[in-house]
């Protein structure tokens, strides 16, 4: 008697787990299995150099703040040679030869300009700087390339100037590079904010400047000694000369690197 008792119990224990089982089993079918084979994108990107291959020339220039279309007439022209290389231009004056990478987090470095790319396709890419949204096309020919040689004449600057320090009062966008050949250049200056002027040769304020895959903006010291401007953070120096610096326009350069700033 006493085992027969056992037995039904057993059996009851045995229908009572498999009944559990099975609602288990039943759950876990409407269950999303997870890829464990897939590993985590972490800081790699999403497009490779080799897609930019070609010509490209920007249609269309968008600011971030206002997420309105802007005018402009510095034309962003690239052209990607393939081998970690590229052409830029500016406008219609020729800009720089300098290395074509894509680093961490789809930044698009092109000679002396880096961007984010936000969006791309085979025929169309959308940069971000930051301040701007540039729309590029890809074309065989640019449109400055069927211009005679002698269309368009651009201004030289070959003479320094000597200004006091209220001349770079003001906030001020890099909005164009100019390297010679050969010129790889890690640490690019992009906005200078000159917010106080302690005297004719001193000022104080921020520099916003490209190091090393990131984007930095650091309180800076101005200090100008005739045609010399020297910018100096805690640890990055940069010795320049002025070539222009008339309220509407800056322009500086250090040998290998001129830069030519408007107001923001």
């Amino acid at each position: 008697m006493v085992i027969k008792s056992l037995l039904s119990f057993a059996c009851l224990i045995t229908i009572a787990f498999s009944a559990l089982a099975q609602k288990r089993e039943v759950k876990l079918k409407n269950v999303i299995p997870k890829d464990v084979t897939k590993k985590m994108s972490g800081n790699k990107s999403n497009y490779s150099i080799e897609q930019f291959n070609g010509k490209w020339q920007e249609i269309n220039r968008m600011a971030r703040k206002t997420n309105s279309s802007i005018g402009f007439k510095d034309t962003l022209f690239y052209n990607f040679l393939g081998g970690g290389e590229v052409f830029s231009r500016d406008g219609v004056s020729m800009s720089m030869k300098g290395e074509a990478a894509i680093e961490p987090n789809n930044v698009l470095v092109a000679a002396a300009d880096v961007f984010t790319i936000r969006s791309m396709n085979n025929n169309q890419v959308i940069l971000d700087d930051g301040e701007y949204l540039h729309t590029l096309i890809r074309k065989k020919q640019f449109w400055y390339e069927s211009m005679p040689n002698n269309a368009v004449v651009t201004e030289k600057f070959i003479t320094p100037v000597s200004v006091n320090a209220s001349a770079l009062a003001g906030e001020w966008k890099v909005y164009r590079r100019e390297a010679k050949p050969g010129t790889i250049d890690k640490v690019l200056i992009r906005i200078l904010n000159i917010q106080a002027i302690k005297n004719d040769n001193n000022a104080i304020g921020e520099v916003t400047f490209y190091k090393t895959e990131k984007t930095q903006t650091l309180p800076c010291t101005f200090m100008l000694d005739a045609e010399r401007l020297r910018i100096s953070t805690e640890k990055d120096t940069w010795n320049l000369i002025l070539y222009k610096a008339d309220g509407k326009d800056i322009v500086f350069g250090d040998g290998a690197m001129m830069y030519y700033c408007k107001p923001l």
